[in-house]
């Protein structure tokens, strides 16, 4: 088994705790990880609590404002299962936030073996990377010219190339600092040309930190653009045409804050040409790879990649992947594989993909996919599957995506087991006839699931190999496992009457997804606290709002960005009452988790204990309709958090609907565990 440590600014844990602990939950330490623009990530390490009954909500405010917002409660990680060693925790993410502000997060661990315990820590957004504070404009007009000018650079240095083409490949050693970055700026995107000129290797190479490309087209290469020192802090990529090139932007191990944004990219693929086809002989042709901590991704448009966006380090966390726009993909348009926790893939409008959203693995979670319209799948919607080195995947949380796919509305297929995931507020359409008359096929063993409060079209077989195979969704829904408060649609979903294809070989160019006001999606979800509000009753299944505007994907208008103010959806409610909270247990008040440092191990102290490491399947029925991991607060608790908005660059995420929760719907819902079946080909 591999270690992933955590550092953080103070000691995590220290002191050594019994092989096995009591049932009551110990709070040893509070973690942040690396703050993005728009979103805080937490992780509250724990001993203890081995009838696993404790729960921890979470309450946030900007620094001075007296109203709280009720964020998502965090989701229990259970280390025991995954196959690098993490340590026993909570941990969760607060969503659609301001950048370059400070917030109070308010933390209420309950235990009903003894513990009720409240604190606070503060944390801050990072602000939207701008030009220096101390600018040195350098203007350069040949190739000759812009390589002098990356061999002298300074920070402060803003590199200005004039309109032409540039022939060759470059590289920066230099480094500028978070407040005067080195720019590399053309004087417009297409008009301002680096030409690798055929190269082997990169157009561009960058060895330093806060160095900023902006503003280029970048072509004719082997790859455009790689930051090539592990460890590299706060590049920025903007506004950037990458083509003829087979692979666009990559990185190395351990880089930290990366913005890489408002960028179209063309790859070499065509569609339909995917993975099945030839074995996946482009499989690593790829758009977008990131390794490290907090970085941002954010309003891109790929086509023709392998895989479009992705993560490549073992134990990621706090990376931000949102409004972009995938219109091809020949294997997974997004990727969080191999992340550890609070990697967030949200509001994506994700077409024409072999598998759209990957989860292989995942080390502990939370991992989320949270309102993404996928379009246009020929293999798997999400990607619940182990890699062979690095085991099995844990703690998937997949909430409010619309689905439509030419096959089935759902399927996984794979032998190896996926633990702790949840599936909720989901729209799941497929065509009229679904393919083997199957709606769902789930043949994966699952250990410990929330799958509830989804919404299908057509009727058809349910099978769950190992659990049940059922012939529709009634007998699936009588039989008292699955989808208790499901919704089987009628053909009424789409305000634009658009229906699933047939074929997945056809590129779907465009399509509208925004619900019909008379579908039966409407107002059909749970509350879940902290991932969006809602207008009417009740949240409406899928990704997009009724009555809301449609997120903007892909680049925004130049000016644009996460700073500018969102247009309001709904009613603004969701504010909480004030309340007395202390310092709390083990809180280390702002400190943050950096990844992997060599000889640094978070499970110095207590072992991780309780709970038994072998998969089971069990059915739980609560009032908790996702079972201690989704929603927050008591019933008594009706208000939601905020969404930021339904444009690009509105506050906070500039993505989603503005609207606010109003009234809680009734809560229960199953926990569910299904079993196992056939073998994949990967």
């Amino acid at each position: 088994m591999r270690t992933i440590p955590l550092l953080a600014a103070a000691a995590i844990v220290t002191t050594a705790a019994p092989a096995r602990a009591a049932d009551d939950l110990q709070i040893l330490e509070t973690v942040l990880d690396r703050p993005t623009v728009v979103t805080l990530g937490v992780q509250v390490l724990i001993a203890g609590d081995d009838d696993r009954d404790a729960a921890i909500e979470l309450r946030y405010r900007v620094m001075g404002e007296a109203a709280w917002q009720v964020g998502a409660p965090l989701f229990r990680v259970r280390p025991e299962v995954v196959n690098l060693q993490v340590p026993q925790q909570f941990a969760g993410s607060v969503f659609d936030l301001r950048p370059d502000t400070t917030y109070e997060l308010e933390l209420h661990a309950r235990d009903p073996d003894g513990l009720d315990e409240t604190w606070t820590v503060t944390a801050s957004t990072r602000p939207v990377p701008g030009d220096p504070a101390a600018p040195k404009v350098i203007q350069v007009s040949d190739a000759g010219g812009l390589g002098d000018a990356l061999g002298a650079a300074q920070p402060g240095d803003v590199i200005e190339l004039a309109a032409g083409t540039y022939g060759g490949t470059w590289s920066i050693e230099a480094s500028g600092t978070a407040d005067d970055p080195i720019v590399v700026r053309g004087a417009s995107t297409a008009g301002t040309i680096l030409d690798g000129e055929g190269a082997g290797g990169n157009v561009l190479e960058v060895y330093g930190s806060h160095v900023h490309i902006e503003r280029l087209t970048i072509r004719n290469a082997n790859r455009a653009i790689r930051f090539q020192t592990a460890g590299a802090e706060g590049n920025v990529v903007r506004r950037l045409h990458i083509e003829d090139v087979n692979l666009g932007i990559g990185a190395r191990q351990d880089q930290l804050d990366f913005y890489l944004c408002d960028n179209t990219l063309t790859g070499p693929l065509a569609w339909p040409n995917v993975y099945s086809d030839d074995g996946g002989v482009n499989a690593n042709v790829d758009g977008i790879v990131i390794q490290g901590f907090g970085h941002v991704v954010c309003h891109n448009e790929l086509v023709g990649w392998g895989d479009a966006i992705k993560t490549e380090q073992d134990g990621a966390r706090a990376i931000d992947i949102y409004g972009n726009v995938s219109r091809s993909a020949y294997d997974n348009a997004i990727e969080l594989d191999a992340s550890a926790g609070n990697t967030r893939a949200m509001r994506n409008l994700l077409l024409n993909s072999y598998s759209p959203l990957s989860f292989q693995p995942i080390f502990g979670g939370p991992a989320y996919a949270l309102r993404n319209v996928v379009v246009n799948v020929k293999d798997e919607q999400t990607k619940l599957h182990a890699n062979s080195d690095t085991g099995e995947t844990v703690g998937a949380v997949i909430l409010h995506n619309t689905f439509v796919s030419p096959s089935r509305a759902n399927q996984v297929q794979t032998t190896d087991t996926a633990h702790d995931f949840h599936l909720v507020n989901n729209l799941y359409v497929t065509r009229a006839e679904p393919e083997g008359g199957q709606t769902v096929l789930l043949s994966a063993p699952i250990d410990n699931a929330v799958i509830d409060y989804n919404g299908y079209w057509p009727d058809g077989a349910f099978e769950f190999e190992g659990v049940g195979d059922y012939p529709d969704f009634a007998a699936m829904q009588a039989a008292g496992v699955f989808e208790a408060h499901g919704t089987l649609l009628t053909a009424d979903i789409f305000a634009s009457g658009y229906v699933a294809p047939t074929s997945y070989m056809p590129v779907v160019e465009a399509v509208d997804v925004s619900l019909s006001p008379s579908s039966l999606a409407v107002d059909a979800g749970a509350l879940l606290h902290g991932y969006g509000g809602f207008l009417g009753a009740a949240p409406d299944l899928g990704a997009l709002e009724a009555g809301c505007d449609a997120p903007n994907y892909g680049p925004r208008a130049e000016g644009v960005d996460e700073t500018t103010p969102p247009p309001q959806c709904g009613d603004p409610g969701g504010e909480t009452s004030d309340g007395e909270t202390s310092d709390g247990p083990g809180t280390s008040d702002g400190s943050t988790s950096d990844g992997p440092t060599t000889g640094s191990d978070p499970t110095d102290g207590p072992e991780p204990s309780g709970g038994d490491s072998a998969p089971t399947t069990t059915a739980n029925t609560g009032d908790d309709p996702t079972a201690g991991g989704l929603t927050g607060g008591d019933a008594s608790e009706t208000g939601g958090a905020s969404d930021s908005g339904a444009t690009a660059g509105s506050e906070g995420s500039g993505e989603g609907c503005g609207c606010r929760a109003t009234t809680r719907p009734p809560a229960a819902l199953l926990l569910v565990l299904l079993a196992f079946a056939r073998r994949r080909r990967r």
